[in-house]
């Protein structure tokens, strides 16, 4: 009956943990599958791009032959670089991990065109370094190498220029945006002033992977000068790609010293989430980023350069990436304005109206609408279409008679307050939300919208909207069924024809919402809405949904970001057509599209997470159960209290699928894995396959050789290789241990034939397979966390693999990943990790508390700040433990 009962609990256990672990997947599924259709412009080149290298010092050549400089041109403009004659302005582009030089052609194609076009008095000059498509995002011996490299490439661009050139714009992709901060605050041979610019696109400012020490030391060392960036001034820009990056999310690309952090849902005249590649294409983002580079360069200056006051670098950076209010060019606002005389000056005392030059006649005159100011209600939101004018809402005092009203001789400029906005049917948006109550300027009597003359050639339309806060706010619908059944209808916010604005204020629980809008009554047959996601505590992390005639279904949006600093929330501001009425209903996302949301922001935790349970476990068996309960419950205590009982419920169901996985692998795939390590034998000493089975036969047998064997192998190529052997050797052992266990269950059963023997060793067998199955199942648990732990090996392997025609040895492994790869290696091949198969007393159970502790403070390193650069620390931890397992068994 216990038995039952066991067995119920422990089914209904594993039902719950693998129905978690498909909530899960399906989260992760979700996460990298939904998002919006890319509807970015492909950039493209107008000639023939070429790449001319440029040598650098033969010192320098040897010691990076994988690497390279090239300058970019087009046309006519590759005979100057190939001559070597440079007279703009030096930009130079870092790809990203495995990225290619050639990837900067969509911006520097773009400059080049645009300085042809305008005919600018200057021009950019662009260079891009070709860093070998090493693992830089990985393994962070060679992200300082790549880092070295490129600052002796700026040294080089600035000497090609005959004029005086000191500065360099520096633009960097992914990885190559923490190259490029490095390369001017790490490196002895550049000053941090030599670059006046930095943008960074989809950098991982926060990495999620830090597998080495040499990795989790960079960032350290890059965190640690990043006052010098300050100190020299530059302006750093970093643009994330939004929601379609599933690589480097949007929390990521946060950088804490930037002057400017932006999505490119954001930006002006973009609005687009753009991938972890298509945000260097993207053509929208790509001539805002060119444009501000442009309009960053001082024209007074003879050659003219990028500016040298970081002020005049930050109102062009900000105008095209925050606050563009107008048109593509950077436009000073000036505070006042006289109004011109003779104009028609128009008032509607309405709250909710639309204007339109429709019915005017052609005029040589402005117009000036005007919107009177009573006190209430106290917001005003007006919207345009294809109002042109740079200088267009003002706020004014109508003191002077003109016919039978008063008008205004001079106004305040409002028009900095504005946006445009983005719009389905590209027409021209611009719009602007007012607190009239935060209006200052005395005597304030109206606002004006000026219209020109030039405005007036064609259609313009004026929507207006004049109402109160509180009546424009759609509630939430939480995502409980219960609230669902009791309030459906309520929840639901119906608005009138002639309304454009309305707002809806995000809990701060809510990740992800599902958005519906229904519209009805409609007298425009191209009707549309816009919904705005904005996160105010980062200015440029917004995203933009459309909702049209043919595409009004319910969608999903995401916080993209966290608020860690504040208590404001993330809102909804929705911009309706003013010819409909519209049925809003906005509510949380079910369970799937929460946990895409904890797969985004929190996958990283699941590798501490399941060494601190294989942890656990082994101290479990080594006390030979003893104790297990108060372990579990302060396990379980720990995860619940600092947040973590989701990740470890996770952990657990990947590692009972990783358990049958390897049960499997082991009774179906030992021949096969047998056979492939003849067949590499055999091509490794150039034997026969009958010759290499038996050596591996041989070597099983003889440990202390295989041992030496593989540690041999470490300082010829690097640790990392020996590991990954080392835990295919473990597989090896693994299945001979079972085919043993077969043969010792075979021969038991022809036993039982032998009457005479069959009462005097019943007993006996029962024991020995009870003991044969219990070390089967411990070297099973120890598999697991070999194999966990040799994740970090795999970034060396393949940076050794990637450099293998250049050094057979990997000299910039990490020295703490190899020492711990080396005792490792030594004890699991030489077969004395193994867990005692009796209870030894006081040893047994001090080698479990340290067991659980040190699975403790692991689990408790997902609740630190940072928790990434914890995760180079568990090779160095289990190779403790692991020794400490192997004296507790080869000691007496």
């Amino acid at each position: 009956m216990i038995k039952i009962k066991s067995l119920l609990i422990y089914g209904t256990s594993f039902s719950f943990l693998m129905l978690l672990l498909l909530f899960y997947i399906l989260g992760a599924a979700r996460y990298v599958t939904d998002f919006e259709e890319n509807t970015c412009d492909m950039t493209y080149m107008f000639e023939y791009p070429q790449y001319v290298r440029i040598s650098l010092d033969n010192e320098i050549e040897e010691q990076y032959p994988r690497y390279g400089l090239y300058a970019y041109g087009e046309g006519f403009v590759t005979e100057k670089l190939r001559r070597m004659y440079f007279s703009g302005i030096p930009v130079l582009f870092i790809p990203g991990n495995a990225g290619s030089h050639e990837q900067v052609r969509s911006i520097a194609s773009v400059s080049l065109r645009k300085s042809l076009k305008d005919r600018t008095p200057f021009h950019f000059d662009y260079f891009t370094v070709s860093l070998g498509k090493d693992y830089s995002a990985l393994y962070g011996g060679v992200l300082m190498e790549e880092t070295l490299y490129v600052s002796h490439c700026i040294q080089k661009i600035l000497s090609l220029y005959k004029t005086n050139v000191e500065n360099i714009v520096l633009i960097g992709h992914s990885m190559g945006g923490i190259i490029a901060k490095g390369s001017v605050l790490l490196t002895p041979n550049v000053n941090s002033s030599i670059a006046n610019i930095i943008i960074t696109l989809a950098a991982p400012h926060t990495p999620r992977l830090v597998l080495d020490s040499t990795f989790a030391n960079y960032y350290y060392n890059l965190e640690s000068h990043l006052s010098k960036m300050k100190e020299a001034r530059i302006s750093v820009v970093s643009i994330g790609g939004g929601p379609r990056d599933t690589l480097v999310t949007a929390m990521q690309t946060l950088d804490s010293t930037a002057d400017i952090n932006v999505l490119s849902t954001g930006i002006p005249d973009v609005w687009k989430s753009t991938d972890h590649l298509s945000i260097l294409w993207c053509k929208q983002l790509v001539l805002s980023i060119v444009r501000s580079l442009f309009d960053s360069v001082n024209y007074s200056q003879r050659p003219p350069k990028i500016s040298s006051k970081a002020e005049e670098r930050m109102q062009a950076l900000s105008y095209h990436f925050y606050y563009r209010a107008s048109g593509k060019k950077l436009y000073h606002y000036k505070e006042t304005m006289q109004f011109e005389p003779g104009g028609e000056w128009i008032e509607d005392i309405r709250r909710h109206y639309v204007w339109s030059n429709k019915n005017l006649s052609k005029r040589t005159s402005s117009v000036y609408l005007m919107i009177r100011l009573n006190g209430q209600p106290d917001h005003l939101t007006i919207d345009t279409v294809n109002l042109e004018s740079k200088d267009w809402l003002f706020a004014c005092t109508a003191s002077r008679i003109q016919g039978q009203s008063r008008v205004c001789n001079w106004g305040w400029n409002l028009t900095n307050r504005t946006r445009i906005l983005p719009d389905p049917l590209y027409r021209l948006r611009k719009t602007v939300d007012l607190n009239l109550q935060e209006i200052k300027y005395p005597d304030v009597t109206h606002i004006i919208i000026k219209m020109t003359s030039n405005d007036l050639e064609k259609f313009i339309a004026v929507n207006v909207d004049l109402y109160s806060y509180d009546t424009r706010l759609v509630p939430i619908r939480g995502n409980i069924p219960l609230l669902k059944n009791l309030l459906p209808k309520f929840r639901e916010k119906k608005t009138d024809i002639g309304h454009i604005r309305y707002y809806a204020t995000l809990m701060n629980v809510m990740d992800v919402i599902t958005i519906e809008m229904k519209a009805s009554e409609c007298t425009d047959p191209k009707h549309h809405a816009i919904v705005e996601l904005i996160e105010p505590w980062s200015i440029g992390v917004a995203q933009v949904q459309f909702f049209t005639v043919v595409d009004n279904g319910p969608k999903t949006m995401r916080i993209q970001t966290r608020n860690e600093h504040s208590n404001v929330s993330p809102s909804l501001r929705i911009t309706l057509d003013p010819a409909c009425s519209y049925a809003i209903n906005i509510q949380e996302s079910g369970i799937v599209d929460q946990i895409s949301c904890i797969v985004r922001d929190r996958w990283y935790l699941l590798y501490t997470t399941i060494i601190s349970l294989l942890l656990v476990s082994l101290s479990i068996k080594v006390n030979h159960g003893h104790e297990k309960t108060p372990t579990i419950i302060v396990t379980i205590f720990l995860a619940y209290c600092y947040g973590l009982m989701f990740e470890c419920l996770i952990a657990l169901a990947i590692l009972c699928v990783f358990t049958i996985g390897l049960c499997c692998s082991i009774i179906f795939l030992g021949s096969v894995a047998h056979s492939i390590a003849v067949r590499f034998l055999a091509r490794a000493i150039t034997f026969s396959t009958t010759w290499s089975d038996w050596l591996l036969g041989g070597l099983n047998q003889l440990p202390f050789i295989t041992t030496i064997l593989v540690l041999s192998l470490i300082p010829a190529t690097c640790g990392a290789i020996a590991m990954i052997i080392s835990v295919f050797l473990y597989f090896l052992t693994l299945t001979k241990m079972y085919e043993d266990y077969l043969e010792e269950l075979l021969m038991a059963s022809l036993q039982h034939f032998n009457w005479m023997g069959r009462f005097r060793d019943a007993k006996d067998n029962e024991k020995g397979h009870e003991d044969t199955r219990q070390k089967i199942f411990n070297h099973l648990i120890l598999f697991m966390l070999w194999c966990f732990t040799a994740i970090p090996a795999v970034p060396s392997v393949l940076v050794w693999a990637k450099n293998f025609s250049y050094d057979m040895r990997l000299i910039t492994e990490d020295p703490l990943l190899y020492k711990s790869w080396i005792v490792l290696v030594a004890w699991s091949t030489l077969g004395w990790v193994q867990i005692p198969p009796n209870y030894r007393g006081n040893r047994s159970r001090i080698l479990a508390s340290v067991l659980y502790f040190l699975g403790w403070v692991v689990l408790l390193m997902g609740a630190a700040p940072n928790p990434p650069f914890y995760q180079y620390y568990m090779p160095p931890i289990v190779a403790g433990a692991v020794t400490l397992i192997t004296l507790n068994f080869i000691i007496p």
